[in-house]
């Protein structure tokens, strides 16, 4: 249960973005509490339709089988948003719910920040910046994030487990972003 849980904190509110063979850098530490994740992967999809895919909070159960809702609660404009997200994490038969509301702000089509609203979620802080930068017809995406969760996760299982199981949720869920974006 644990370890599916760290893969979605190190993942934050955004799972679906990476492409199936190429994540070219995956760093993870842990100290005090505190997770820092960061990555860069090159997405075989035009950044038009992956920012499409990535800004649309409502749906984003459809690329990612741990993302069992979100709903945007609040818009102030087109560019911000309040959105809760609930993620359901297993391993073997233990699972674990997760819950978080988030304030984003979006730079179309260039960059996204991320904030924890710590008082409506289960995590006591959290920050995520994203940039997306087109690359002829693919994306590339720089994504770095600093996280504190409110629930316990045995101090065992650290950065190198985390690191394995992003590589694996970023893997499954690339193959639904693909095929959204070459449907879309």
């Amino acid at each position: 249960m644990w370890l599916r849980a760290t893969a979605i904190l190190a993942l934050g509110l955004w799972v679906p973005v990476a492409m199936a063979g190429a994540i070219e850098r995956l760093e993870t530490t842990h100290a005090n509490g505190r997770y820092t994740v960061s990555f860069e992967v090159l997405l075989d999809a035009p950044r038009d339709k992956v920012w499409q895919i990535m800004t649309d909070y409502e749906r984003l159960p459809r690329v990612s089988k741990i993302i069992t809702e979100s709903r945007i609660l609040k818009q102030t404009d087109a560019n911000h948003h309040r959105v809760g997200v609930t993620l359901e994490a297993c391993v073997l038969i233990f699972c674990k719910t997760v819950k978080r509301m988030v304030d984003i702000e979006a730079r179309p089509q260039t960059e996204i920040s991320v904030s924890e609203v710590p008082e409506q979620s289960d995590f006591r802080e959290g920050n995520e910046h994203w940039q997306v930068v087109a690359e002829g017809a693919k994306t590339r995406l720089h994504y770095t994030a600093e996280l504190v969760p409110d629930f316990f996760i045995p101090p065992l299982i650290g950065p190198p487990v985390v690191k394995y199981f992003l590589r694996r949720e970023i893997r499954l869920t690339a193959l639904e972003v693909e095929a959204l974006a070459k449907h879309e």
